[in-house]
C-alpha cells in the first residue's frame, strides 16, 4: 500500500483515499500512517463524542497528523441554531451526541497539546 501511494504522489497533485470507519477496524490507523494527512469524517448528531475521541486518539497514537474534521448530515436551512441545545442533549442510551460547535471546541481545546 506505501508503494502505491509513493507512485501516486509522484503522479498527482493530490492523493484522496476512503478508509473504513477508525474505530472499525486497524487497517485505517495504518493506512493514517502512511498519508499526510487525515480528514476525519463523522456524522452529525448520531456520533458519540466518546467515540469521536477514540478515533482522534487512535489517529494520534500512532503519529498520524489530522488536518481537519468534516461534520456531514448537517442541516444548513437551520443555520446551526435549531439544535443550539442538542450540544448538551443526550440521546435515549445517555451518550451526548456531536455537533459542529462540540467539534470546534475539541478541536482548539486540543490544538495546543500535540
Amino acid at each position: 500500500m506505501g508503494e502505491l501511494i509513493r507512485s501516486a504522489r509522484e503522479q498527482y497533485q493530490f492523493v484522496i483515499l476512503d478508509s473504513a470507519p477508525m474505530l472499525a477496524l486497524a487497517d485505517s490507523r495504518i493506512l493514517a500512517t502512511l498519508v499526510s494527512g487525515v480528514l476525519l469524517v463523522v456524522k452529525n448528531a448520531m456520533i458519540p463524542r466518546e467515540q469521536v475521541k477514540q478515533a482522534l486518539f487512535g489517529i494520534h497514537s500512532v503519529g498520524a497528523n489530522v488536518i481537519g474534521v468534516a461534520l456531514n448530515r448537517v442541516d444548513l436551512h437551520t443555520n446551526g441554531y435549531f439544535d443550539y441545545h442538542s450540544d448538551y442533549l443526550p440521546d435515549g442510551k445517555g451518550s451526548p451526541k456531536v455537533s459542529w460547535r462540540w467539534i470546534l471546541r475539541l478541536l482548539y481545546k486540543n490544538r495546543g497539546e500535540r
